[in-house]
């Protein structure tokens, strides 16, 4: 069989090209025949390579659940194509008995706040697992992210602190929250575009604690684009989401949304610092919520990057996007937002004011456990 990994991939080590085709949210026969064709055609895999870059790359649930479904692990004959299968597939249940728990307590919050009429849009990780993934088990999520208007900012806090939220830090086993430093505060108020997490302690033992983050810009401050947030607000979408009814962004700002998400995440010097600068999961999100836009949507999101002066930004989240999913990321879309200058697709930390540019490829510091190593300088965003 010949490979069909997007160009670039075959060039690749055989356990990141694995890794790429069972981490999918659409199994199919083509997935399918090129796993196993990869399977079978290596005489040993490093697998503990390959269990680091699932982690890494939050997939590990996805292929689980692809790997209970299709079971590329057995061949015909006795033996196993891949050992410990049992691992993915038992982490496939472990997330998907922890996104119940978070639904459970994101419908309680969703509720108080429609009650207090409180205007805001769910973002990202409950958006992604009800409309994108069609199994909400196989994505992970950290929290609950939601926008909102700066002026909404203490009936939003009060809320939560009804509810049982603090903003803090929280102890090794998550049943105290400290309150941040006030020089944390000081700086996350003049910098940033989000408020300082809220968390909740939990007995759940599938939830280390329960966490929201507000954000009043989807822009960062040092970006060079703009979004309004009270439009952004008017447009948002009903959306049944964790067993109750919310609001999202619309189709093409939840995609702006993700992309300017992913731009910031992959270029920061914190998310790097942290390893989770480029992941899988990222990439899907967004190549997954291009390949459900219809072509009115996508028009409107193209006009939508353009007017908002996020065209850096998007190229390239679906430029990169593309380079893994090409089926799912239409050329046309990505071209028609192309800035003249391509350099900044090698720099990292302009929004942290402090641009360095990589010295390997995309493809290969992807499966780079170690591309922390080529940064130069740090972040300097507190935290405590």
């Amino acid at each position: 069989m010949t490979s069909t990994a997007p160009t670039g991939l075959e060039a690749l080590r055989p356990e990141a090209r694995l890794l790429h085709t069972l981490a999918t949210p659409r199994w199919s026969d083509e997935a399918d025949a090129l796993a196993r064709h990869i399977l079978t055609g290596q005489r040993e895999l490093d697998w503990s390579y390959f269990l680091d870059q699932a982690l890494r790359h939050h997939v590990v649930p996805l292929i689980g659940r692809n790997l209970q479904y299709s079971r590329v692990w057995q061949p015909q004959e006795d033996g196993v194509l891949i050992p410990y299968p049992w691992i993915y597939v038992a982490a496939y249940e472990a997330n998907s008995r922890r996104n119940r728990a978070l639904f459970g307590e994101f419908r309680r919050i969703f509720h108080d706040l429609g009650r207090a009429g409180i205007r805001h849009a769910v973002r990202k990780g409950p958006v992604l697992c009800h409309t994108v993934y069609d199994d909400a088990g196989t994505r992970r999520m950290a929290d609950l992210d939601l926008l909102i208007e700066e002026e909404s900012f203490p009936e939003v806090s009060g809320v939560l602190s009804e509810l049982g939220y603090a903003q803090g830090l929280h102890s090794a086993n998550g049943a105290v929250i400290t309150p941040y430093a006030r020089s944390t505060r000081a700086f996350w108020s003049m910098h940033l575009n989000n408020k300082l997490p809220f968390k909740k302690p939990t007995s759940d033992p599938d939830v280390d604690f329960f966490e929201v983050d507000l954000c009043l810009n989807l822009f960062q401050r040092k970006s060079r684009g703009a979004a309004d947030t009270r439009t952004l607000l008017d447009r948002s979408v009903p959306l049944r989401m964790c067993g109750t009814d919310a609001r999202a962004l619309a189709p093409a700002d939840h995609l702006l949304d993700v992309c300017l998400h992913l731009y910031k995440e992959a270029t920061s010097h914190l998310s790097i610092e942290r390893g989770k600068d480029i992941t899988l999961q990222r990439f899907l999100d967004v190549a997954e919520s291009v390949r459900l836009m219809d072509s009115g949507a996508a028009k409107e999101f193209t006009a939508l990057a353009s007017r908002s002066g996020a065209e850096r930004e998007v190229y390239f989240a679906l430029a990169f996007a593309r380079r893994l999913y090409p089926d799912a990321v239409p050329e046309s879309l990505a071209e028609s937002l192309r800035p003249d200058d391509l350099g900044y697709l090698d720099e990292y930390g302009e929004l942290d004011g402090k641009a360095g540019r990589w010295t390997t490829a995309f493809l290969d510091r992807l499966f780079d456990p170690d591309r922390r190593g080529q940064v130069v300088g740090s972040s300097t965003i507190p935290h405590q």
